[in-house]
């Protein structure tokens, strides 16, 4: 499967998720013609929920007035559009209407084939899960405050029925490491992957992601596609990922003035 065909998979999939939380959390939507918009209204830092996410660059140009309003009217200081690598038809619009590029994240694709399963060290279980709540309660340990806040309601007594397959690695009782999947079409989409602070370096997330990948052909999928932080790169590639690429965060912020335009 070649890295085009993989980042394809990897847009796709986030798409659908985001439609998902939509659907069933406080995150809000805007769909545009081939430009789909979230947001957490009233939420400037962290950037990670206020994003653009584009099905083709030719349609960003046209929606970036919509998109400007449209956050303006939820309150958002500052937003996020996920441009692929050597999209310059993308970077040329976002520069032009007063975008920055701020960082990003690594794009990751792997073609799922059959591999041994590691030897699991005493102690530990690894466990399939249908309920995602295991898996937020650890990633609300694992990073800062308030980034999971808007998942809440996948935590509560009846939550919603969510198609989301989860693996948790335990330790006595205790869950150590964790990551969700979200299958579209061929293609099983990796979130959430955590592992808690005081187990790392123990070789718990490959575990996490060899039974992700496990389960993922037992269901009939092909690839797995994720994004990554820098640090967790390495451990991708260990079990087999490609990189495709940083995913780079152009961002505006509210009161910037694009290039060329005249202070109201």
């Amino acid at each position: 499967m070649t890295d085009a065909e993989l980042t394809a998979r990897l847009r796709a999939n986030l798409l659908a998720l985001k439609a998902l939380q939509t659907r069933t959390t406080a995150l809000r939507g805007l769909e545009l013609p081939g430009v789909r918009a979230l947001c957490l209204p009233g939420r400037g830092i962290p950037l990670f929920q206020q994003q653009v996410l584009y099905t083709h660059p030719e349609a960003l140009a046209p929606a970036l007035p919509r998109l400007e309003a449209w956050y303006r009217d939820q309150h958002v200081p500052a937003w996020r559009v996920l441009v692929t690598p050597g999209d310059s038809h993308a970077e040329s619009a976002l520069a032009a209407a007063g975008y920055a590029p701020e960082g990003g994240m690594p794009a990751m694709g792997l073609s799922l084939a059959p591999t041994p399963s590691s030897r699991l060290p005493p102690g530990l279980t690894v466990e399939r899960s249908e309920d995602p709540r295991e898996v937020i309660a650890l990633n609300r340990r694992c990073y800062p405050p308030g980034i999971m806040d808007f998942l809440g309601v996948w935590e509560g007594e009846s939550p919603p029925d969510v198609p989301l397959h989860g693996v948790l690695v335990r330790e006595a009782g205790r869950v150590l490491s964790v990551g969700l999947a979200l299958d579209l079409d061929d293609t099983a989409g990796v979130y959430m992957v955590a592992t808690h602070p005081d187990a790392r370096r123990r070789g718990l997330g490959a575990l996490v992601m060899e039974g992700l990948h496990a389960d993922a052909l037992a269901r009939g999928r092909a690839a797995s596609v994720l994004q990554s932080s820098e640090e967790g790169v390495g451990m991708y590639q260990h079990v087999g990922y490609r990189h495709l690429g940083t995913w780079v965060n152009w961002v505006r912020r509210a009161g910037q003035v694009a290039p060329g335009a005249v202070p109201g």
